[in-house]
């Protein structure tokens, strides 16, 4: 049996969940510390790296739950030399049992997007998505985003009223924006910036401190209040209120030739928060739009009513501690 110095974040949030797991199989232990150690609201600790040969043997019922085991990962190149009886009975002791890529989705709520296949697609698919659904989807939009327009129509009366007294220009901002299957549409958002902001003609992504943003655009945009016309684009069907944020046909472009697997996010309607906006930081470059893809395809690929709910409620969290915007 192998035993390993077991893998200890530094300063972590009060909020990091804690996994302990075992490695079976010749996987590169140091690889899976720096990918283990990417993020910071989940920390995985490796207790043991024993080979498919001895697994049997040492883990056993009383070690599991004596060391607290989170889940059992199977080595990718070593899956074939781990018996199904021996997976069945650890499954039946309550700890989970998963190949390396499953373990990662699962753990971190995002997709391997650098994959040589499509394997990380089609394990642990969710339900189809019907046209029953979708309907129920659209039918909890149009609702949702019509209870959030009457409720919100006051402050956004009030907003409009200090943009307009604050800086020259525009109260709302009109933008191009790419959503469903790659379809271009019209996104509002009430101006946070200068009128002069893009005045060399290249679209930017918003920077730390960006001097373009005007005193109540900062305001605005900590509180996440400049989305609030978007909920005219919900009820006109063009957005959903959860979904992969669309980005700008300039970015899609630039970000489609960097990250093959970007597209895939346009095969559901983009939406005013998602998965990706409440686990990563806001996407100022192409390292941090793939990082976003990540969560964005596991969205896609596990999207559903539970799922939903724990967005709405993290979105919540995220205004009121303004996580996470420039």
């Amino acid at each position: 049996m192998s035993l390993v110095q077991p893998t200890i974040a530094p300063a972590l949030p009060v909020w990091t969940r804690v996994r302990r797991i075992v490695i079976i199989g010749s996987s590169d232990i140091e690889r899976v510390r720096r990918r283990a150690s990417s993020d910071v609201s989940t920390r995985i600790e490796i207790v043991r790296v024993i080979s498919p040969q001895e697994s049997p043997r040492v883990l056993s019922m009383e070690a599991l739950r004596a060391d607290r085991i989170w889940a059992i990962v199977v080595a990718n190149d070593d899956k074939e030399l781990v018996r199904m009886e021996w997976l069945l009975a650890w499954r039946l002791t309550g700890t989970r049992v998963f190949d390396e890529d499953s373990f990662w989705e699962v753990a971190f709520g995002r997709v391997h997007v650098d994959a040589p296949d499509t394997q990380w697609l089609l394990s642990g698919l969710g339900s189809r998505h019907t046209r029953m659904q979708q309907v129920r989807t659209r039918v909890f939009d149009m609702i949702l985003a019509a209870a959030l327009a009457v409720l919100t129509f006051p402050l956004m009366l009030v907003v409009a009223g200090l943009i307009k007294i604050d800086s020259p220009g525009p109260i709302m901002y009109r933008q191009e924006r790419v959503g469903l299957r790659g379809r271009a549409f019209i996104l509002y958002k009430f101006r946070s910036m200068r009128q002069d902001a893009e005045g060399s003609g290249t679209p930017q992504w918003a920077s730390e401190g960006d001097p373009r943003i005007t005193r109540i655009g900062r305001l605005i945009r900590y509180t996440r209040i400049d989305e609030l016309p978007q909920l005219a684009n919900v009820i006109r069907g063009d957005m959903s209120i959860i979904g992969p944020r669309p980005e700008r046909p300039y970015f899609v472009d630039k970000l489609s030739e960097a990250v093959p697997a970007y597209s895939l996010r346009h095969f559901v309607k983009p939406g005013i928060t998602g998965w990706a906006q409440v686990n990563a930081s806001y996407g100022a470059s192409v390292e941090d739009s793939r990082v976003k893809l990540m969560y964005d395809l596991y969205y896609i690929k596990h999207r559903g009513l539970l799922l939903d709910l724990s967005i709405l409620l993290r979105t919540l969290k995220v205004v009121l501690f303004q996580q996470g915007a420039r």
